[in-house]
């Protein structure tokens, strides 16, 4: 059965990976319902959304557009945020208790501050919180990550000013998960390196086949390799790293994986994925 979200508009925003930005609609509107659709891209491109036109994305524009922007073009109460990698997977988790808050994404596990609900991947915003934004005093032109910034940097003005509720961490919990491991179902989940856990090895293959260059210098690229390295699925760690390879030098591979990797973790995997290619 589908999850009721007719006050929600779905809605996602990308120049990169489109395809699978589109693949994340359609496994979205096999679980719910939505009042509105909205795919933002500067391309051309067909689906079961309504696409709005706008300037191609870089990650500046992307900050901006999140922040100050994409709350015009909301007409209902509230709006699901998507992403090429993080989409629902679970509509029976959905709760209507979540309507009681103007934010909830992922908890980001490494905080412990009482602001670690934060991730904008997959989460649940209100148009009151959008409107919120818009103020002048929360500022875009930053290098700092969308989410880190309302979720962090204003979410002391956002809340004691305009009166933003911010979910609890057991509610982040039940709605989705990023860095943390996943204790029950959730609504949905963002980030690559979780994507195995919702589909087959050889979907899984196929879609980093289609990815944008720029992923595979990511954080959840690394991870994914990790993640596939500790179910001893050596013939994937090999065509993912083959694949990494096609782009970065032995050297810069074991800079990202001493980036995005915790010793000794990184320099073992590293040595695992060469020995790996070296075979082959």
């Amino acid at each position: 059965m589908k999850a009721d979200l007719r006050d929600f508009t779905l809605c996602a925003a990308d120049s990169a990976n489109i395809a699978l930005t589109v693949r994340a609609f359609n496994q979205t509107l096999e679980s719910c319902n939505f009042g509105d659709v909205l795919f933002f891209t500067h391309a051309h491109v067909e689906g079961p959304f309504r696409t709005v036109k706008i300037d191609r994305l870089t990650r500046k524009r992307y900050r901006h557009f999140r922040l100050k922007e994409v709350g015009t073009f909301i007409d209902t109460p509230f709006a699901l945020f998507i992403e090429w990698d993080g989409y629902v997977t679970e509509p029976r988790a959905w709760d209507p208790k979540f309507r009681e808050y103007d934010f909830i994404g992922a908890r980001w596990p490494e905080y412990s501050d009482g602001m670690a609900v934060g991730n904008g991947g997959f989460c649940l915003q209100s148009k009151k919180l959008m409107n919120a934004l818009t103020d002048a005093r929360f500022a875009a032109d930053t290098n700092e990550y969308f989410d880190k910034l309302f979720c962090r940097a204003y979410r002391s003005s956002l809340e004691r000013e305009f009166n933003i509720r911010f979910a609890s961490e057991p509610i982040a919990d039940l709605f989705s998960y990023e860095n943390n491991l996943p204790i029950q179902p959730t609504f949905g989940f963002h980030g690559l390196a979780n994507m195995w856990r919702h589909m087959p090895d050889a979907k899984m293959l196929e879609i980093v086949e289609q990815l944008d260059p720029y992923v595979f210098k990511s954080r959840h690229f690394t991870k994914l390799i990790l993640e596939y390295s500790l179910q001893c699925k050596f013939g994937i760690v090999e065509q993912l790293y083959a694949i990494l390879r096609k782009y970065e030098q032995s050297s810069a591979a074991l800079g990202l994986f001493r980036e995005h990797l915790q010793q000794p973790h990184a320099d073992a995997i590293f040595g695992l994925c060469e020995r790996l290619v070296m075979r082959a």
